[in-house]
């Protein structure tokens, strides 16, 4: 009978240190509550139902065994199955007993089981929210950079676009003022063959003047006629393409005006030639003042296109 309290004392340890091995705050013994006294000890009015069945049971077998007649054999034979009935009795109060204390220990590990559970449901919820938050946190902060680093790489891009343009835009301001420059040189080139041309026309005129037959002057002046139209031809040439890549106003004016001066020197010429082929003599000689102004008309072209080109290169340097 104490080997099966043992066994069943035992069986509730090992149940009650599995279910703490499941779950680790569960304490080693589950404490029995001994409020109420000995009723509660004897679990209550049923246990008292249980002694009193017991105690008229057995007072009921000792007045058989004492008192009542009968052979001695038979009397042993009764106390002994009085002694296994009351063994038995006391065997089955102690496993109800025991079962009792069984399902109230596994009630308790049960209930907090259930509340270790419910916290570990908890703290789960609350772990798995701030990892949530966690990682927000870091996804937005993660997006910022990201967005601040492209902005910065945007902003980086803006301005060196802006800068090549900046370049390319200087650049192309010193190429035209470069092809401006040509073009005025070439204009200044065609200008000094003209006052060339004027002067041989001049010289050409006083050797013809000697001669007294006006077909003979005039056959003699033709030629020389003839190259001053075709200079002139190739002047009108060069300020026509001058004029179409020269944007700049004051070069512009600065090319009229030695347009101006050169159709003053193609007057000059032609009243030079008509006196020549009559025979008379011009006096003063128009022709001078006539390629100064040609010279300082192209002279302040050519100087207007060197200001421009410089002004590109100081920009360019800038």
């Amino acid at each position: 009978m104490a080997g099966l309290v043992e066994s069943s004392v035992a069986g509730d340890q090992s149940e009650s240190g599995e279910v703490r091995d499941a779950t680790e705050p569960i304490p080693g013994t589950v404490p029995v509550s001994h409020d109420g006294g000995w009723l509660a000890a004897i679990d209550g009015w049923r246990g008292v139902g249980w002694l009193s069945c017991g105690a008229v049971g057995g007072l009921a077998i000792a007045w058989f065994i004492l008192e009542a007649p009968g052979e001695i054999g038979a009397k042993a034979d009764w106390f002994f199955g009085a002694a296994v009935f009351c063994a038995v009795l006391v065997v089955m109060w102690q496993t109800v007993n025991i079962q009792r204390q069984a399902n109230q220990r596994a009630a308790l590990a049960e209930e907090r089981l259930r509340t270790e559970l419910a916290a570990a449901e908890q703290r789960s919820a609350l772990e798995r929210a701030a990892a949530e938050e966690r990682s927000a946190r870091e996804l937005a902060s993660t997006q910022k950079l990201h967005k601040a680093e492209l902005e910065s790489q945007q902003k980086s891009h803006r301005a060196e676009l802006a800068a090549h343009h900046q370049q390319a835009e200087v650049e192309r301001t010193h190429l035209r003022n470069q092809l401006q420059k040509q073009a005025v040189i070439e204009v200044s080139r065609a200008v000094s063959l003209h006052t060339q041309m004027l002067a041989t026309l001049w010289y050409r005129g006083a050797g013809v003047l000697g001669s007294q037959d006006r077909a003979e002057r005039e056959e003699a002046m033709l030629p020389i006629f003839e190259q001053i139209g075709q200079v002139v031809n190739d002047f009108s040439v060069e300020l026509a393409n001058a004029h179409q890549i020269v944007d700049d106003t004051r070069l512009n004016r600065a090319l009229e005006g030695v347009n101006e001066a050169v159709l003053m020197g193609i007057r000059v010429a032609q009243d030079v030639c008509d006196d020549i082929v009559e025979g008379r003599t011009t006096q003063p000689n128009p022709i001078p003042p006539v390629q100064r102004t040609m010279y300082e008309k192209a002279a302040e072209a050519r100087r207007l296109a060197w200001d421009l080109v410089r002004t590109g290169l100081d920009a360019a340097a800038d």
